[in-house]
């Protein structure tokens, strides 16, 4: 069954209800929020813009760290321009509707997130492999058409990176856009700790890549990434121009803590390759080499590395009454001797 842990701090060890759990659930794969010089380079930040800055962008007070801050990640990611918004989902919602009138259909995934998505859409049964088959064969019945295809960068449940190099086989006789969700990729996958838009932006595709911030990079902001043609659209629109930017010390502090990030990234990827060793030979889990998330079958696990004395990710999703998602999510904050234990617990209550 799920467990639930109330505690007041994310950190690599938890303490709920008087006991001590390594965390291995949330996604803060870089493990940001538990890094000493990070917090001291956000204290920092915090000390020279303020905790919050409440006024739109269109305001006559302006902060140059918004447009320094989306100068800075378009040319990490290879966007030509970026928008930045405080949350994922209003970006993705805004990315969305930025496209929207642009088609005249609209092809979406099976596992994209509501973000960049109508609600009145039905989940679909279909594997993402599937879709793109699909979407090829529709493609060539049609003349004309402007297409929009949505879809995650990764499946975080199964897990499962999407390829896109599948674009190429889409008939030319249509005008196509893809809007790619790159949320839980920001950090982890594709260019530095810029996303997966560098990989896409070749294809025969109009690119936006959107996505919440607030995962990896452990930043309370959403960004949307584009050419410069679709971002100031984005910027000519109202809830782009009206709504409340994200807090300017999260945004000074990731320009100044790039080496920290690429430090935690180095320690993910060594946590990655020892998790791979331990357990890729084991057929209950599924892993792969690049991306900190292991999901298992078994249910009765999670209560059983529970009493154990680890927390791991299992809830049910998306809806409440789905069943639960089980996994175990790994991240830098994670020690060597973390990982150790895991395995020596997974040993035993497989060997029992």
């Amino acid at each position: 069954m799920s467990h639930s842990y109330f505690t007041p701090l994310p950190d690599r060890e938890i303490v709920s209800e008087g006991k001590r759990y390594l965390h291995f659930s949330g996604t803060s794969y870089l493990g940001m929020g538990s890094q000493p010089e990070f917090r001291q380079v956000l204290i920092d930040s915090i000390l020279k813009h303020g905790p919050n800055h409440g006024s739109s962008r269109n305001s006559n007070v302006q902060l140059p760290i918004y447009d320094t801050f989306e100068a800075h990640f378009a040319a990490g990611s290879g966007a030509e321009a970026a928008a930045l918004l405080s949350s994922g989902f209003m970006a993705g919602q805004l990315a969305l509707n930025t496209l929207r009138p642009l088609v005249d259909l609209t092809w979406t995934a099976p596992d994209t997130h509501p973000a960049i998505t109508y609600e009145s859409q039905q989940q679909s049964d279909l594997s993402h492999q599937q879709w793109q088959k699909r979407c090829i064969a529709k493609s060539k019945k049609l003349l004309g058409q402007k297409v929009l295809l949505l879809s995650n960068a990764v499946n975080p449940l199964i897990p499962e990176i999407h390829d896109f190099e599948w674009t190429k086989k889409l008939s030319p006789a249509n005008k196509y856009y893809l809007l790619v969700d790159d949320s839980h990729a920001f950090g982890v996958l594709g260019k530095g700790l810029f996303g997966t838009y560098a990989q896409w932006k070749n294809l025969p595709v109009e690119l936006m890549v959107c996505g919440s911030l607030g995962k990896a990079l452990a930043l309370p902001a959403g960004i949307i990434l584009g050419s410069q043609p679709l971002i100031d659209k984005v910027r000519e629109n109202a809830v782009y121009r009206t709504s409340s930017p994200p807090a300017p010390a999260f945004l000074n502090a990731f320009l100044e803590g790039q080496d920290i990030y690429q430090s935690q990234q180095q320690k993910l990827s060594k946590n990655l390759h020892y998790m791979l060793s331990a357990v890729s030979q084991l057929e209950e889990f599924k892993m792969l080499p690049q991306y900190p998330v292991i999901s298992f079958a078994p249910e009765h696990w999670v209560d059983k590395l529970h009493e154990k004395g680890f927390a791991l990710s299992s809830f049910p999703y998306p809806f409440p009454a789905s069943p639960p998602v089980n996994r175990i999510i790994l991240s830098a904050w994670h020690l060597p001797t973390d990982l150790e234990a895991l395995v020596g617990a997974i040993g035993e209550i497989i060997n029992c």
